[in-house]
């Protein structure tokens, strides 16, 4: 696997574990996309 691959993995992680966070109201919308926009 090269370095964009195992990138692009973590990202879909991260998203993923924001997305249960959002949905268990552990964070707000506005704040998932803070996160997201300090990852891309």
């Amino acid at each position: 696997m090269d370095n964009k691959a195992i990138i692009k993995y973590k990202f879909y992680l991260c998203r993923n574990f924001l997305d249960k966070l959002l949905s268990e109201n552990l964070i707000t919308e506005a704040q998932r996309r803070k996160i997201e926009k300090k990852l891309s």
